[in-house]
């Protein structure tokens, strides 16, 4: 669809993989729109537009989370090729990213500042970026737009008191002998969420938007094979990853931060990985960032134990340790959009311990 933003209006052409022809009567109807899902009873109609509904809907979740950008028609032109006005092709500037970032976890600095000059001429012309660091905050600030903003706020808020303690020069010891493992375990994560982006992006702006996926709801596109042990590998990544939580969680409490209420370090590092967020259920915004952790279905997409049937697109799965308990199921789009917000609950953590290394002195980064 071209727009023309002076005389404001639009057309449509056959840019790739398509061109016009004369209808024909009774030919099949394909529904191919990526970033949407489609009602069942919409699915390959015609006359059926599921997206203006769906946009309406993310429209009303930017504004009730006090995140929807007002601007003029002007402003908005001049900066139609910036974040975040332009078009939401985060696939592709993951690609750039993920190749500068990967550059410096090489130590291959002197290639670096050409990249990140060349990105700031795409994505960020009126501000450009000045570090990798610098580019991933910008990157997951608008790409988990609106829903996760207030509880990424609300658990920084809680832990910046903790900077200036003296408790907080052990656990700044502790975080930086750990920093590289984590920053190793959030850019392995990244990469396996855009290797399948294509099937995530049908879903992913209903997460973002804090808006739930209807039952009856079904994807335009289904690749089962490349997300099907995602949700098990990023509740495996999160739960591996909350001890950071816990560990404010006993310096709010008065504790030392490796001292849990009746447990030890060593005690709480041994715990199955489900068991690692008991600490956090005391403390509604660290429990905010991890409500999702569904483990049965962590066991089952963990060991390969789903199934779809392709004509339903409906997941079966046995519950029960062990996979021998009763048989459940879940929609495809929906599964896909518990994996967008499993994954979203780890962009936030990454997030919180960035904006924790930018504030509080003499952290290692987890980049």
């Amino acid at each position: 669809m071209c727009v023309d933003y002076e005389k404001i209006t639009h057309w449509v052409e056959p840019v790739e993989n398509a061109e016009w022809i004369e209808e024909v009567v009774g030919a099949p109807i394909v529904n191919v729109d990526a970033n949407f899902i489609v009602p069942i009873e919409q699915r390959d109609k015609d006359f059926a537009f599921p997206r203006l509904t769906q946009m309406r809907e993310r429209i009303e979740a930017a504004e009730e989370n006090g995140s929807h950008v007002t601007t003029s028609v002007s402003e908005m032109y001049a900066k139609r090729n910036e974040r975040p006005f332009r078009r939401p092709d985060y696939e592709e500037e993951w690609k750039l990213l993920k190749t500068t970032w990967s550059l410096q976890r090489r130590g291959r600095e002197q290639l670096i500042g050409d990249r990140l000059k060349a990105a700031s001429e795409i994505y960020y012309a009126s501000d450009p970026l000045n570090s990798v660091q610098d580019w991933l905050w910008r990157f997951m600030l608008f790409f988990s737009q609106t829903a996760f903003e207030r509880p990424f706020r609300n658990a920084f808020a809680l832990i910046q008191p903790l900077f200036q303690g003296e408790e907080f020069k052990r656990f700044r010891e502790h975080y930086n002998t750990m920093s590289a493992q984590r920053a190793e375990r959030y850019f392995e994560l990244l990469k396996s969420y855009f290797e399948s982006y294509d099937q995530f992006t049908q879903v992913h702006f209903h997460v973002v938007g804090g808006i739930e996926i209807p039952d009856g709801n079904m994807a335009s596109s289904v690749n089962f094979p490349a997300v099907k042990m995602f949700y098990g590998n990023a509740f495996e990544a999160l739960s591996s990853s909350v001890d950071i939580l816990a560990y404010f969680g006993n310096m709010i409490a008065g504790r030392p931060f490796d001292q849990l209420q009746t447990l030890t370090l060593k005690e709480y590092l041994r715990l199955d990985k489900p068991s690692r967020f008991g600490p956090l259920a005391g403390i509604p915004e660290f429990d905010a960032l991890c409500f999702e952790r569904d483990n049965q279905l962590r066991n089952a997409s963990h060991h390969g134990g789903t199934r779809l049937n392709a004509e339903t697109q409906m997941i079966s799965f046995q519950s029960g340790k062990g996979g021998q308990g009763q048989t459940q199921q879940i929609g495809f789009a929906k599964y896909l959009a518990r994996c967008d917000r499993i994954f979203m609950q780890m962009i936030v953590l990454f997030r919180l311990e960035i904006m924790m290394c930018q504030v509080a002195a003499g952290l290692t980064r987890p980049i």
